[in-house]
């Protein structure tokens, strides 16, 4: 006989919205930023080639047409956007190193802060971590400012 309790039933994760809306609001700050460097189309050439690994479904198109996110498909992302960004910001002019570090470092910094948040138990040690890719988030996040530049779009990044 199985017992069923309140505290034996999977309970929804509430934070995924919250999640998800980080991840997708990032991103928009990343695709405009890639847009204005001229970088979005090695971007999606990157995130179209991604090769397949356990528990990592291959991409069948490039970033820029996706129009609707699974739940896979936001780990995913979360996993590859760091490794992503790299290789699509490399190589690049003098005069773009600063924006881009900032842009990379910035991007880190709240990917990180995400996946320490999806623990279930925190250590005095991690929360520290937490509020380091926090903070270094909001010193770098001004990479993407010419992105948000409504009243609203300021308010969700000074919240993140």
């Amino acid at each position: 006989m199985i017992c069923i309790s309140p505290t034996t039933i999977i309970i929804p994760d509430i934070l995924h919205p919250i999640y998800r809306f980080m991840l997708e609001h990032l991103m928009n700050w990343v695709t405009s930023f890639l847009e204005l460097h001229s970088r979005m189309k090695k971007f999606n050439q990157l995130w179209a080639m991604m090769p397949p690994n356990p528990g990592f479904a291959r991409f069948n198109k490039p970033y820029i047409q996706v129009t609707q996110w699974s739940v896979k498909e936001m780990n995913v992302l979360r996993r590859v956007i760091v490794p992503a960004s790299v290789a699509t910001l490399s190589n690049c002019l003098v005069s773009r190193k600063i924006p881009f570090t900032e842009a990379l470092l910035c991007v880190k910094n709240i990917v990180y802060f995400h996946l320490l948040a999806q623990y279930q138990y925190h250590t005095e040690a991690m929360i520290r971590y937490m509020e380091n890719y926090l903070e270094e988030f909001h010193c770098q996040k001004d990479s993407f400012s010419p992105f948000c530049a409504s009243k609203s779009s300021t308010k969700v990044s000074e919240a993140l």
